[in-house]
């Protein structure tokens, strides 16, 4: 039995694929499995990957059409054999170390349930754009338990392809599921609220693409409202402070849709606090709209709709200092 089992979901990525199995192949760390589940692609991605299987650790699996990813995953899920589950994209680049140093983290950690790393994010083609830099800067600052916990509802806070945890924990999640969502939100989620502790190693150990085509470019359940919603049914499902008030903190680009996402799955939201203090006369989605100077229940949760980036006032940075908020963009 291998100690490390690296599940590798492909399709259509002929241009990435060889640098990204290389990376694999090339690791310090030799005791693993890579199962590569090549998903229907129908440009060269299947040829080159048949290059590769002179190494004896690579295991193909052929899916004679598209799947989808969830249905990718767990079928190199249920293949697998070691101890560890890594995960891998087909247009990512390890670092030579990342397994060893992720598995001797975890073999000295038996607390963790599911350790990352940190990433920097890099375009052969094109400059990074803002938003994908303050991505990486916001996912590398997330170093424990405690700070992804505190950030869940802002994003993801550990990226997919730096996963790595035991294949029983795997199993205990009951793999990955198929909602219409985003799949590794929807783990981290469950992983989060079942009791899990996540762990980040501080190092840069992936280098994650960006380029149009990647998917959270491309599919649709990653849009910025799919994941308002996503983050709004587990809220409900899960996190008991949904039964606590509800106030919205601010409009901004995107209140809106986040106050339709919570209202469509049943929240009730009492109220809108406007820092600006400019829409407290006209009401929003049919909503009263509060000052910063309203008073509000003492368990009252405050969802903050403006950027935690973005320049917020001093009154309204006194306002959220004592109170419950919860950050949901970035």
């Amino acid at each position: 039995m291998p100690a490390v089992s690296v599940i590798l979901p492909v399709k259509n990525q002929e241009k990435f694929i060889e640098g990204a199995l290389y990376s694999i192949v090339k690791q310090t760390f030799t005791d693993m499995e890579i199962i590569v589940i090549n998903d229907g692609s129908s440009d060269n991605t299947g040829e080159i990957i048949r290059k590769f299987q002179n190494d004896k650790r690579i295991q193909v699996i052929e899916l004679p059409q598209s799947s989808g990813i969830v249905t990718a995953l767990n079928t190199g899920l249920n293949s697998a054999t070691g101890k560890y589950i890594a995960r891998m994209d087909g247009d990512d680049i390890m670092h030579p170390e990342r397994i060893r140093k992720q598995f001797d983290f975890m073999e000295s950690h038996c607390n963790i349930s599911l350790c990352g790393c940190c990433v920097t994010c890099f375009n052969s083609a094109a400059p990074l754009s803002t938003g994908v830099r303050n991505f990486q800067n916001w996912h590398n600052s997330l170093l424990t338990h405690e700070a992804m916990r505190q950030n869940i509802y802002v994003d993801s806070p550990m990226v997919h392809p730096t996963f790595m945890g035991t294949r029983s924990f795997f199993q205990k999640m009951g793999g990955y599921r198929d909602t219409g969502f985003a799949e590794d939100y929807d783990f981290i989620f469950r992983a989060v609220f079942y009791g899990a502790k996540l762990a980040k190693l501080p190092e840069i150990l992936l280098n994650w693409r960006d380029h149009p085509r990647r998917e959270i470019r491309t599919n649709p359940n990653l849009k910025k409202d799919r994941l308002f919603r996503q983050k709004a049914r587990f809220f409900r499902k899960f996190d008991p402070l949904s039964k606590q008030p509800l106030f919205l903190f601010g409009v901004g680009r995107f209140g809106k849709a986040l106050l339709d996402a919570l209202q469509e799955e049943g929240l009730e939201i009492r109220g809108v606090i406007d820092p600006s203090g400019k829409r407290l006369n006209s009401g929003i989605r049919g909503l009263p709209v509060s000052s910063l100077n309203a008073t509000f229940p003492q368990n009252a949760v405050i969802i903050n709709a403006l950027s935690i980036l973005g320049t917020t006032s001093s009154a309204a940075r006194n306002f959220l200092k004592n109170k419950k908020v919860l950050h949901w963009t970035l």
